[in-house]
């Protein structure tokens, strides 16, 4: 959704990534599915409303944004934010007995823009641990 988001913030693309990665997040809350983060608090040139009509699947790892707060979809979901990226590897895992989220309350986040060819090599070095 990055030149969506472009268009109705008024910013160029590198703009957007830049004010979405130019501070760190701390996690305000939790919910909606187990490891869903909520993050705070996101540049005031990138707040925007949710999307009137939420999309029914959004992938495992994408890093969206609405009002003034950023998640990080742990898992496929349905969702109404603006995609702005996507992170290589989980933030949670899953088993049958339990789920272990790498984000809980108050954490701290800092995210950074990696070229195709980092993500691709960082979500295989994921996928074999």
């Amino acid at each position: 959704d990055l030149k969506s988001i472009s268009e109705r913030t008024h910013l160029s693309v590198d703009a957007v990534v830049e004010a979405h990665h130019s501070r760190d997040y701390r996690v305000l809350a939790t919910g909606f599915v187990p490891g869903f983060a909520y993050l705070g608090e996101t540049d005031p040139r990138l707040h925007l409303p949710r999307l009137d009509v939420p999309r029914t699947r959004i992938p495992a790892g994408s890093v969206a944004i609405a009002e003034n707060q950023t998640v990080i979809y742990p898992k496929q979901t349905p969702g109404g934010w603006h995609i702005i990226g996507r992170m290589p590897g989980s933030i949670v895992s899953f088993t049958d007995q339990s789920i272990h989220a790498q984000l809980s309350m108050g954490k701290s986040v800092r995210f950074r823009p990696i070229s195709l060819a980092e993500f691709q090599r960082l979500e295989a070095a994921h996928a074999t641990d």
